[in-house]
């Protein structure tokens, strides 16, 4: 492995990469799982960048470079929107219980309505479970206190009743900036109970990142199944 700090590369340790086996035969026609590991154990948030080498005495093949990049966010919060309970989805990350705000932390501004959950498969997507839950007309969920700079925002939506296209109809701001206009998710996902995903970066320069859900009048209620906001310290 080497880093890459200043454009020359050599060969070093690098202490936040790992891979196991080191060494190892394989026989012609055989494959070996090489397990690669990232631990961010003392790590100040930035981007970080290697390069991992698989090196060979066959015939064929030579050497293998193999580039990992590791960004070690300021902040991150996953929200699985309407459960009552954490989720681990199937590439290992958190996401968190719903919750109320609070002033310094984070969660939902609404009054009215509130989570809604089927237990029915969800297509288009590798975790389900995260989109069986919702909550219903939010005005707002808040992140208090956040460093100030660019964030990935990632929301994710489904149709879980029997509206067809049109019928629901909402607004989304995140930051003052309008980024969802009218948006339709039966419309956009294809068919109901399908994962329907957006991913924006807006700059916050207020200590405060807020989204907000608008209603568009005679239209349906806005829904949200899905939350994660991630502090970008490569941008």
């Amino acid at each position: 492995m080497y880093l890459i700090d200043s454009g020359v590369p050599s060969f070093s340790d690098v202490p936040w990469l790992s891979e196991s086996p080191e060494t190892g035969t394989v026989a012609p026609g055989e494959t070996v799982t090489v397990t690669v590991t990232v631990d961010t154990t003392g790590l100040a948030p930035g981007a970080y960048l290697a390069a991992l080498f698989v090196q060979t005495d066959a015939g064929v093949g030579g050497t293998q470079r193999i580039p990992v990049s590791l960004l070690v966010p300021a902040f991150q919060q996953a929200v699985d929107v309407g459960s009552t309970a954490s989720y681990v989805d199937s590439v290992g990350e958190s996401w968190a219980p719903d919750q109320a705000f609070a002033p310094g932390s984070w969660g939902y501004l609404q009054e009215g309505a509130g989570p809604v959950s089927v237990s029915a498969d969800i297509a288009g997507t590798d975790d389900p479970a995260l989109y069986q839950s919702q909550r219903v007309d939010p005005y707002a969920y808040s992140f208090d206190r956040v460093p100030n700079g660019i964030y990935q925002v990632e929301l994710g939506f489904a149709e879980l009743t029997a509206l067809s296209f049109g019928e629901r109809l909402f607004d989304v701001i995140i930051e003052n900036t309008e980024v969802l206009p009218a948006h339709d998710i039966r419309f956009d996902a294809g068919a109901a109970r399908t994962a329907d995903v957006h991913t924006f970066f807006i700059e916050v320069t207020d200590g405060r990142l807020d989204i907000r859900l608008i209603p568009n009048t005679g239209f349906a209620e806005p829904v949200l199944n899905a939350l994660r906001v991630t502090h970008r310290t490569d941008r």
